[in-house]
């Protein structure tokens, strides 16, 4: 892809998490630096993998509140013809691995370096046996868990005829409350057309086990303060409501 004049490609910055837990976050660049080196630049997938693992995480529109964290709709430029539309950047990037797509950030869906993933584990994801045993997940949600836990990965829709009518009527915000909880993922899509497009979901612990355990090396107590130094040159300050508001951590 081509720059604009006098512009080079912004460098990758070193977010680390090394083997033995310990970790150290390196924010590769401030609000002010993310809109003038990014702003327009995003054309193809490869420059939105650029751009996240530049800035760390991302959100795909401006977050409420927040208008210096990252986000997709402020980089993107004008598309080539021959480039995928990004509407399924969020399937591809995610389903090869590239970047991490969710919706942990408040509900609204975003994006997470693979570097930074292991931290947004350890303050963010749940342990499913822990909920169960104390009652912390909906029988709904329950259904859902266990249906993908024992049948998965399976599409939106074959997990819906084994649901029970309660359960089915609530299906999609279910899973999107699991998928918050770092639970379960799309591994897969079942078609690109309105009438196969869906889907395929399966278990986080067995997708990408490898990040489960640098999450539990790192621990949520470094996590978070790795998370704070790092998110603080986007215009959330260590004490922002943010973490209670749009991450969900405890107060």
């Amino acid at each position: 892809m081509s720059y604009r004049a006098g512009q080079t490609k912004p460098e990758k910055p070193v977010l680390p998490v090394e083997a033995s837990g310990s970790a150290e976050c390196v924010p590769g660049m401030d609000a002010r630096q993310w809109r003038e080196q990014w702003a327009g630049m995003v054309r193809t997938p490869e420059d939105m993998v650029s751009f996240v693992d530049a800035v760390g995480c991302c959100t795909a529109m401006e977050l409420p509140g927040y208008p210096d964290f990252p986000n997709q709709y402020s980089v993107m430029g004008e598309l080539d013809a021959t480039t995928p539309h990004p509407w399924f950047w969020k399937d591809d990037l995610h389903i090869e691995k590239r970047l991490y797509y969710t919706r942990v950030f408040g509900g609204q869906p975003g994006f997470i370096s693979y570097t930074l993933l292991p931290a947004l584990m350890a303050t963010n994801g749940a342990v499913a046996d822990e909920l169960l045993f104390n009652g912390a997940l909906s029988p709904e949600a329950q259904q859902i868990y266990h249906a993908i836990e024992a049948q998965g990965p399976m599409p939106t829709k074959d997990l819906k005829r084994l649901l029970t009518p309660d359960a089915k009527r609530c299906a999609n915000r279910m899973l999107i409350d699991l998928d918050r909880k770092l639970l379960i993922t799309k591994t897969g899509i079942t078609g690109r057309t309105r009438g196969t497009y869906s889907y395929i979901w399966d278990l986080v612990e067995r997708w990408v086990p490898e990040l489960l355990v640098a999450a539990d090396r790192l621990g949520r107590k470094q996590a978070a303060t790795m998370l704070r130094e790092h998110l603080a040159a986007f215009g959330v300050p260590p004490d922002s409501k943010f973490y209670a508001k749009v991450l969900g951590w405890a107060p």
